[in-house]
């Protein structure tokens, strides 16, 4: 089950250049989380080496551990790109990196409902905070907005491309200023002007597709002919095309909604010869929709956008070892020279061994491993019998099976996501309500199954106390038309009935606890 968490003006004094090679030296990040409690873990994902960022795959241990409200971590790869944070007591962000860079920031108390706030220090300290404050066409959907409205500035593709231009003006000004005044390296106002014109492809592209789909869905009141509109994601595509070397180090993904407009006949280019990812679509469903589209990408980006799944897909355990092994089979033969290879290849030898030790291992057959409780002493998951679990196929059925007569209240989440990994900063007020108030709590992953061990260590390393339930592949299946994102929140009252399909997050606290008490009044 799959969910989805410029330089322009005359003013401009600084040129784009193409990016210069990197020198060596140790990336250090440092991290202050007043509050934060000893032990405590923070989740640091980078590039790996030659390969743009991946949000899950990582080749080591990526986890830096809270020791007296502070950590200290040093990079395995010290290359230049986007390094992702995010924890318990940290919220998800980005921050860029260089050789050599100290990287360092403090986490501001979080007040009331809204998140962790991080201010950075040392090393590029003022692009850093940029991103922090969301200045950089990085705001979410409220730039995505924004930039879709401007889409019907003009009745042609030139004057809507310099509104879009005009968008850029703002953040590239303050990076502008930034670098002139020393506070940042020309390495670093180079990939974050940059990556800010691969944001407004984002948001550009991803409004165009909409409106190419569905233009009545789209409701974009666009003043362009449909010719002009063509004309205008053409010229975007050639000015920022996210395959330039100039965009290397970006973490934005283009090459999808490239891919799209491709396949659509938007963009020019020739028909696939062959389909070989057409013909694995549905081995790579758990990752990615439509990913038949990338046979219409030019070899270069096929190989990068592929190579960046698989490895996603080797993360998530999303693939069985033998279709694991199947498509990457046909991704060594077409891309020989790929720099994903030697990843890849490594991964492979991986399943190997653990399919060797498997063949050894007991049989678990009609053993519970996917429904336990959280034992606070021993920090784990144990796992006692469950009779009728393997009959389940609904989470109705699950509830009504494994919690007679209790209220439930249900936390949907996944290893991968996070926004649900930030919520669980909230757990020991929620579980505190919860436990007063005579109400489980039952923490459903939506994780692939061969992702068991990644999920019930997660669990334990975040304290989730309460029941947890690694979904089967049909109560999954069942929560398609009603679960389209995570993290979302359900409330079973003790007859099994859903009283709120949609509650409160545990972040807005007494909203969520009143609505609690009103859909389990009299219940």
């Amino acid at each position: 089950m799959k969910f989805w968490m410029f330089l322009f003006g005359a003013a401009l004094a600084v040129a784009p250049t193409p990016l210069r090679a990197q020198t060596s030296g140790a990336i250090t990040i440092v991290g202050e989380m007043p509050g934060a409690a000893d032990s405590a873990l923070v989740a640091i994902f980078e590039p790996m080496p030659g390969l743009p960022l991946n949000y899950f795959f990582a080749a080591g241990p990526n986890e830096a551990v809270v020791r007296g409200g502070k950590f200290t971590y040093q990079l395995r790869h010290g290359q230049t790109g986007f390094v992702r944070f995010q924890g318990n007591d940290a919220p998800q962000q980005l921050a860029f990196v260089e050789p050599g860079a100290r990287v360092e920031f403090a986490i501001a108390p979080a007040k009331g409902a809204e998140a962790p706030q991080a201010t950075f220090s040392g090393t590029n300290a003022a692009a850093n905070n940029l991103l922090a404050n969301r200045q950089l066409l990085n705001g979410g959907p409220p730039d995505g907005a924004r930039v879709a409205k401007t889409l019907a500035a003009a009745p042609t593709a030139a004057g809507v491309l310099l509104a879009l231009q005009a968008e850029m003006k703002k953040p590239n000004a303050l990076l502008l200023a930034a670098y002139q005044q020393r506070q940042i390296s020309k390495l670093c106002y180079d990939v974050l002007t940059a990556e800010t014109e691969q944001r407004i492809l984002l948001w550009a592209g991803d409004a165009l597709m909409r409106h190419f789909s569905d233009s009545a869905k789209a409701n974009l009141n666009l003043k362009m002919s449909r010719s002009e509109t063509r004309k205008l994601v053409n010229s975007l595509f050639s000015r920022y095309n996210p395959a330039l070397p100039r965009y290397r180090c970006s973490a934005m993904g283009n090459l999808g909604t490239e891919a799209s407009f491709r396949e659509k006949g938007v963009l020019p280019g020739p028909r696939p010869a062959s389909r070989p990812w057409l013909r694995h679509e549905a081995l790579f469903a758990p990752v990615a929709d439509h990913v038949g589209r990338y046979d219409y990408l030019p070899a270069a980006s096929q190989s990068q956008v592929v190579g960046d799944l698989l490895l996603t897909a080797s993360a998530l355990n999303a693939m069985s070892a033998a279709d694991f092994a199947k498509v990457s089979a046909d991704y060594l033969r077409l891309f020989p020279a790929s720099p994903y290879n030697p990843v890849i290849k490594q991964v492979l030898q991986t399943q190997a061994a653990k399919a060797q030790l498997t063949k050894s291992a007991p049989a678990t057959v009609g053993q519970n491993i996917t429904l336990g409780r959280f034992d606070t002493g021993a920090r784990a998951l144990a796992f006692a019998p469950a009779p009728g679990l393997d009959t389940v196929k609904t989470l109705a059925g699950l509830v009504r099976q494994q919690f007679r007569g209790r209220p439930v209240f249900i936390d949907f989440w996944a290893s991968w996501c996070g926004p649900c990994i930030a919520e669980f900063r909230h757990e020991p007020a929620l579980h505190d309500f919860l436990s007063q108030n005579g109400i489980e709590v039952l923490y459903v992953s939506v994780d692939q199954p061969g992702y068991r061990e990644k999920w019930a260590a997660l669990a334990a390393k975040y304290n989730l106390r309460g029941y947890h339930y690694l979904a089967s592949p049909a109560v999954q299946e069942s929560l398609k038309p009603v679960i389209s994102y995570i993290p979302r929140y359900m409330l079973f009252d003790k007859t099994g009935a859903l009283v709120e399909a949609s509650t409160y997050h545990p972040s807005e606290g007494d909203k969520l606890y009143q609505q609690l008490r009103e859909r389990l009044q009299g219940k």
